[in-house]
């Protein structure tokens, strides 16, 4: 009988944790969903609009953005159930049955284990190959574009490229003052950089392949890539040129880390990456992937003793705790990886920090608030 009045109280406490869970789960989901959306639409892809790619890549987005919003989604449930637990008084009354603190939450600690777990999954197999998949349909519904415009006096990324210009004409694509730079890089040579510069010109599309520029009177120079050593340096009367949307002359292009798989990124390390900031980009993903699948239980050590012990007269203040959380432990996450790429003799301690403080203070409030007994 004891071990049917536990089974049935446990299962009471993950329902109350999974409607707030799920609820939790959808409106965080489809806030990032629809920021990426707008995030797509401002650069640009509608001028080759495709509805299908346009839902796979909202689709293949999904394992990332669960990434994301699992150990967040985790947080807010748990302060919500359990400050609605103590509201009602049925935390009292367990107390009162003979339920210690911390055999209420053991299945939210077994919940916690499960969203690290997936959190694990999702971050370092599915969700890298998903983004992938997603960017790809991007860069194919961007390959269909069959109008874009390029506006004055704005720098504008365009492959390799980086395109200025004081006058741009939408209509008529007349285009002055242009300006045209590119990071040249060539197998066991030094990085050049190379600039394009004309008093005029003009421009159009060209459907899948990328933007035909045609300059005149203008200067062609290649330099050392940060220095001031030019290579070379000429002059031309007319110029023609193909802006390609993509870079990479195989049709491929290179994948950002958060797009390889935790094995991958591994495997690359393993044989060694000559570029620095390369093979710290790839650690720190790494890392950040590792403290992202930790945060589920850093915040069950935190949420538990405060939605047990903060104030019930209210909802907010569950609500309000979990925010003040969230913020402070993804802004210390973000602080951390900024501070690796200025000093790299910080990683991977600074990154390892939001999770260590979590650590701490949760286990600082289960001693001082709760009692197992």
């Amino acid at each position: 009988m004891e071990t049917m009045r536990i089974t049935v109280a446990q299962r009471y406490v993950l329902k109350v944790f999974g409607g707030f869970f799920l609820l939790s789960v959808f409106i965080f989901s489809a806030l990032i969903v629809m920021v990426n959306f707008l995030q797509i639409l401002h650069e640009g892809v509608l001028h080759g609009f495709s509805f299908p790619l346009m839902s796979r890549t909202l689709l293949f987005l999904l394992p990332n953005v669960m990434t994301l919003v699992l150990p967040i989604a985790f947080l807010m449930a748990l302060l919500l159930g359990l400050g609605q637990l103590s509201r009602d008084g049925e935390i009292m009354a367990l107390r009162a049955s003979g339920f210690s603190f911390g055999r209420v939450l053991a299945p939210l600690l077994l919940a916690a284990a499960a969203a690290a777990a997936l959190t694990a999954a999702l971050g370092n197999w599915a969700g890298p190959v998903s983004l992938k998949r997603s960017n790809d349909h991007v860069e194919a519904m961007v390959s269909r574009i069959t109008h874009i415009e390029l506006r004055p006096r704005t720098f504008r990324r365009i492959a390799d490229w980086t395109f200025y210009a004081d006058e741009a004409d939408a209509v008529t694509g007349r285009l002055g003052g242009v300006k045209l730079t590119r990071r040249v890089q060539r197998p066991g040579s030094q990085p050049r950089l190379m600039r394009i510069s004309a008093s005029q010109g003009r421009y159009g599309v060209e459907p899948s392949l990328g933007i035909k520029i045609e300059l005149a009177d203008g200067t062609l120079s290649q330099s050392s890539f940060g220095g001031r050593a030019r290579l070379m340096h000429g002059g031309f009367t007319s110029y023609r040129t193909l802006l390609p949307f993509f870079s990479g002359g195989d049709g491929t292009r290179p994948l950002h880390a958060r797009e390889m798989t935790t094995p991958a990124l591994l495997a690359r390390l393993a044989e060694g990456v000559e570029d620095g900031r390369l093979s710290l980009r790839y650690r720190m993903e790494i890392v950040s992937r590792l403290s992202v699948t930790l945060a589920p239980l850093v915040f069950f050590l935190l949420g538990a003793p405060l939605g047990l012990v903060l104030d019930s007269k209210a909802r907010s203040s569950g609500f309000a705790a979990s925010l003040l959380v969230i913020f402070l432990y993804y802004g210390l996450t973000v602080a951390g990886m900024a501070l690796s790429r200025k000093q790299p003799g910080l990683f991977p301690w600074v990154m390892f920090a939001p999770t260590a403080a979590g650590a701490l203070a949760g286990a600082w409030l289960w001693r001082r608030k709760l009692s197992f007994r």
